[in-house]
């Protein structure tokens, strides 16, 4: 169910400096579940990826959202463990192993009648093996940190989450182009708040930047007839923080954990599923994780949808996901 991931493959040691994969705790693939169990009280936050594309391709995406997690562990276990940052804060568990999913999805023929429902099928796999996982994680008490895949994974990772939650459900807000509350058509990477909605574990939820021309008009009015849900557009935005502000204090609330998703699409010219020459920065993306997590009760970090094929995009990618990342933990950790 899990693919371990090797610190020794991974950091690079320079003398003189730590490195974050040289504290962090990495977790052996066959007692994986006992582990979460043993940890120390200082561990708070659990690194999961989740290496496939079967949702990103049932939706019409751009592949490439299965090499995310490891572009992001090379990066990441590579900055420096100080003050501000440590690793023994973390464990690594891991990627859930979704290898043999994926090789069906990569085997179709996207000619041949039905592919799409196909598709759709397989991504229901997918969201069994997620929330498996999460629901441990939950369970362990600690913050999941998910990484990679496409954004129909906030499915499985809301009722993993919603499971073990004293309520039975949690609130999510989401930094995107794109709503993802598409119709229940069959499950991808473009209807994963729908579903959650439709099976009552999302509670409250609050699309954040959204892009005016890539948002249907049945898709908007379905959030409309939702009073539990709320959004805003990226061309509405002046003052960043003040527009945040507002949609932070719709899903706020003390007794119920908030989950805080960054599409990666949401962000300028990143690869990604949907790469596009307009979003907001890298440094607004930061900025939006680190205020949700400062005022929040984070159920967990959700960031999906990065795509990097070419050996620059898996640079830029991994470095982008580490910096979000580093934000959160750091958010959380000196509140």
């Amino acid at each position: 169910m899990i693919i371990a991931a090797n610190p020794d493959q991974l950091v690079k040691p320079r003398k003189g400096e730590t490195r974050v994969g040289e504290t962090m705790i990495f977790l052996k693939a066959k007692d994986w579940q006992a582990a979460l169990g043993k940890l120390k009280k200082e561990v708070r936050f659990c690194l999961i990826g989740i290496p496939e594309c079967v949702g990103v391709m049932g939706n019409h995406g751009r592949p490439g959202t299965q090499h995310a997690w490891d572009c992001f562990l090379r990066a990441f276990c590579n900055i420096q463990s100080n003050r501000y940052l440590r690793g023994n804060q973390i464990c690594v568990l891991g990627a859930v192993n979704i290898d043999a999913i994926q090789e069906k999805a990569d085997a179709l023929d996207s000619a041949s009648d039905y592919y799409f429902q196909k598709l759709h099928l397989l991504c229901e796999e997918v969201d069994e093996m997620v929330e498996n996982v999460l629901t441990e994680v939950k369970a362990a008490g600690l913050i999941p940190i998910v990484i990679g895949g496409g954004h129909n994974n906030s499915y499985p990772i809301i009722k993993a989450c919603a499971a073990v939650a004293h309520k039975k459900k949690v609130n999510a807000i989401n930094l995107d182009a794109h709503a993802d509350f598409r119709a229940l058509e069959g499950r991808h990477s473009g209807n994963g708040f729908s579903y959650a909605r439709q099976k009552k574990c999302l509670n409250r939820y609050f699309a954040f930047g959204l892009h005016q021309s890539y948002n249907s008009e049945n898709m908007l009015k379905s959030m409309d007839a939702d009073e539990q849900v709320k959004y805003s557009f990226l061309e509405n935005i002046t003052y960043l923080e003040s527009m945040l502000a507002d949609a932070v204090s719709f899903v706020v609330d003390d007794m119920i954990e908030c989950g805080i998703e960054v599409d990666m699409d949401a962000i300028r010219m990143m690869p990604s599923s949907a790469m596009s020459p307009s979003g907001v920065s890298l440094e607004q993306a930061r900025l939006f994780v680190r205020q949700c997590a400062k005022s929040l009760s984070p159920a967990y970090l959700h960031l999906p949808e990065a795509a990097p094929n070419e050996e620059s995009e898996k640079l830029m990618v991994g470095k982008a996901l580490s910096y979000l990342v580093a934000d959160f933990v750091k958010a959380i950790v000196h509140r």
